[in-house]
């Protein structure tokens, strides 16, 4: 009796299996036998898509030069329609606020637009998990819903929920029911659709059920608006002014200074430093060849070697050695003395026979006369030949036209729509 049970469980089981394999062939459609050998597609959930929708421009949107107020030729008609077309393309813009008249006039207090959120063919789950899809929609939404059973099994529950609220539940779903609703959304939120189908048989895949659900939305678009400041920059034409730096020679002479014994000749001299740049002075320094070999080569303004000492002076960069050596010249029987009218600040790098002054005040500008150098020969029996030469260092401004990118705080409108 125990072997006769056995065998009739075994033939309920067997008869079971062989429903659920013929069932797939016989009570799917076409399209749906079709879906099935595709095991991917029966959870795919399709790409949301805009339908029966306004935004679907047949004209090309305008240029956002008129948008943003670049255009020579402005056209209120144009902008308003254009700046509305790029809205409904791009659901964001920025306006320049002086446009404000005209964005007051743009409406969208009566525009709808519907939305499709899902059209998904799917076999019922196994294994007791349920299948659950998510998407997010607005206060005031309205949502439309099909649901529907292509097979003779039935599903045990199908529940739309709008975040923890249920909006709508199914259960034991059968093929002979066809539901068709709506419901408007109270909050924005995640809408979320739950199909379940937990029992023994079905969550080893048995009589599993074949579930078609289509949902789309119908949304309120609303504008809101901004106003929010950002820094535009453009090409410009500007006068600049720049400055030159001028080098000088002030002075450039020989002398000759006798022994003390000669009677021909004077055995002293005074040497004044004379400024007369007009322009704004920021340096001057002197130098003497005490020697009648001791001599430096000015061939130009620049290109000599008090112009590059008081230039590397100037920017606190350290001079050459050659140069340096060329500066150098000292002669025990000539005594120098140095006496400076002026604050202009001597640098660290001087000698007897030369020195470098930086011209970092305002008060003594106006004096010509910067200081003086006495000399003396102190021998009775040599005369000596001495080089002098003044550098001076100027800044001269110049006016110059450039193109440059100049940037400007400007006020926008932000136009956003929202509800798509």
């Amino acid at each position: 009796m125990k072997n006769k049970n056995t065998s009739i469980l075994l033939f309920i089981f067997f008869g079971l299996l062989a429903t659920n394999y013929f069932s797939q062939n016989i009570d799917l459609s076409t399209g749906i036998k079709n879906v099935n050998k595709l095991n991917a597609n029966f959870s795919s959930n399709k790409k949301i898509e805009i339908i029966n929708s306004k935004t679907k421009i047949s004209r090309s949107i305008v240029s956002e030069k008129i948008i943003k107020n670049q255009s020579n030729l402005f056209n209120p008609i144009e902008f308003i329609d254009s700046l509305r077309d790029q809205l409904l393309k791009n659901k964001s813009v920025l306006v320049d606020y002086s446009k404000i008249d005209f964005i007051n006039q743009i409406k969208f207090s009566d525009f709808q637009d519907t939305i499709k959120l899902a059209d998904i063919a799917v076999l019922s789950p196994t294994g007791g998990v349920p299948l659950i899809y998510n998407y997010d929609v607005l206060q005031n939404d309205k949502i439309f819903y099909e649901v529907s059973n292509n097979r003779i099994y039935k599903l045990k529950s199908l529940e739309i929920k709008e975040g923890e609220s249920s909006r709508f539940v199914k259960q034991n779903l059968s093929k002979k029911e066809f539901i068709k609703s709506s419901f408007v959304v109270t909050s924005d939120n995640k809408l979320s659709i739950a199909i379940t189908n937990d029992n023994f048989i079905k969550n080893i895949g048995l009589l599993k059920s074949s579930i078609n659900i289509r949902l789309n939305k119908l949304s309120n678009v609303t504008l809101k608006k901004e106003i929010i400041y950002d820094t535009i920059f453009t090409k410009k034409k500007v006068v600049e002014t720049t400055y030159d730096t001028i080098f000088k020679i002030e002075f450039n002479n020989k002398y000759k200074i006798v022994s003390k014994l000669n009677l021909k000749g004077k055995n002293k001299i005074t040497l004044p430093i004379i400024i007369n740049s007009e322009d704004s002075l920021i340096s001057w320094s002197y130098w003497i060849g005490l020697n009648g070999n001791d001599s430096i080569e000015i061939i130009d303004d620049i290109n000599n070697p008090l112009s590059l000492f008081s230039v590397n002076e100037l920017n606190n960069k350290k001079t050459e050695i050659n140069i340096m050596e060329q500066l150098s010249s000292s002669n025990n029987d000539l005594n120098i003395s140095f006496e400076n009218y002026t604050l202009d600040r001597r640098s660290l790098n001087f000698s007897d026979n030369y020195s470098f002054h930086k011209v970092d005040n305002n008060f003594t500008n106006d004096i010509k006369k910067k200081a003086i150098v006495k000399i003396s020969n102190t021998s009775t029996l040599y005369d000596f030949k001495i080089h002098f030469a003044v550098v001076s260092i100027s800044l001269v401004p110049v006016k110059v036209e450039i193109e440059k990118d100049v940037g400007e705080v400007k006020k926008f409108m932000k136009l956003t729509l929202t509800g798509f």
